[in-house]
Parts: C-alpha cells; sequence; structure tokens
C-alpha cells in the first residue's frame, strides 16, 4: 500500500532573502470559501462574529481575529483562513488544498510588486485586499503591516516563487548601483 506523505504546495520552502527583501511560505490548515445565501450576508456576519469575533469586511478590506481571516474575493465571495468553519447560512467550499500562499516583506516588497503586479500596491494600506495578476498568473494581494500576503492557485506555486525571486534579484542589483 503506498504511504501519502501530505506536503505544502512549496514542500515547506525556507524563506528566501535577497537585500532586505524576504519571500516565505505560509502553511494553513483550513481555506474555505464562503458565499452567503440570497439576502444572507448580515446573517452570516453575525454567525461569524459569535463564533470567531470577525465580521465580514467590506469590498477590498480583509476582517483579522484570534489566528482568523476573512477576505472580500468578490462580490458575495469571501476566503476564510484559519480555523474550520461551518454550520453558517452560507455555501462553504474547502480551499485548502487549492492555494499557494506566500508572505513578501521588507523594505522593498512594494519595489517587486510594482515590477509583477499592474496596481499600486504602494497605495494599499493594511487589511486591504484586491484580485490582479502578478505576472501572468491571477491573484489575490492582500496588504499587511509588514509586507503583502500573495495568493495564486496550487499550480502555479513554483512559476510564483520564481517570478518573485527575480525581481527580488533586479530590485537588490539596481540598489546596488545606486550604493543603497
Amino acid at each position: 500500500m503506498v504511504n501519502l506523505i501530505p506536503k505544502s504546495p512549496l514542500n515547506s520552502m525556507e524563506p528566501i532573502k535577497v537585500g532586505s527583501i524576504v519571500l516565505s511560505e505560509i502553511t494553513s490548515a483550513n481555506m474555505s470559501t464562503i458565499q452567503p445565501f440570497k439576502n444572507k450576508t448580515k446573517t452570516v456576519s453575525k454567525e461569524l462574529k459569535k463564533k470567531f469575533n470577525l465580521e465580514l469586511p467590506g469590498d477590498g478590506r480583509s476582517s483579522v481575529a484570534k489566528g482568523n481571516t476573512v477576505m472580500w474575493i468578490g462580490m458575495g465571495q469571501y476566503l476564510f483562513v484559519g480555523n474550520k468553519v461551518d454550520n453558517i447560512s452560507a455555501a462553504i467550499t474547502d480551499q485548502s488544498d487549492a492555494w499557494t500562499v506566500v508572505e513578501l516583506v521588507g523594505v522593498g516588497s512594494s519595489d517587486v510588486m510594482d515590477r509583477l503586479c499592474p496596481v499600486d500596491a504602494r497605495s494599499m494600506e493594511s487589511g486591504d485586499v484586491i484580485r490582479s495578476l502578478l505576472g501572468h498568473m491571477a491573484t489575490i494581494v492582500r496588504k499587511t503591516d509588514l509586507g503583502f500576503e500573495l495568493m495564486v492557485f496550487r499550480s502555479f506555486s513554483k512559476t510564483l516563487v520564481h517570478e518573485i525571486e527575480g525581481s527580488m534579484k533586479s530590485i537588490a542589483a539596481q540598489n546596488k548601483l545606486k550604493g543603497l
């Protein structure tokens, strides 16, 4: 009998540090999409408040409480990361194995985003969420206090790291030439 061993999308990749910028894999046990049933958005928000002390965020925002995060990812769609969510007035789909999540932090992380993402990442505030492209990959971008959390489909894991690492090296080389 085959003994299957669960692995993270990037196989628990060691953090990549180039200059002051660091790229790290974030592993999370549970990720679920939440789509409130018709006319139940307020009810779902109250249910999440009762269970996890957080509510559904407004458009383009996220809410964080006690190790759980819920993000707006589209009209009537939210991504819940953290504890398992169930028994609420919504359609819930397990996404735990579907996404690769990385964190891009450090001075210069906005420079990396400028090269790869057609959105003004510098204007994002902590907690903001957008769906955009990073390179050619559909990406969920969440601004954090330290940088960015980036989510792509699991099948793009290595491409994501390749694109970001290349941009990190380019930024570092340019900074070195400038004497920074």
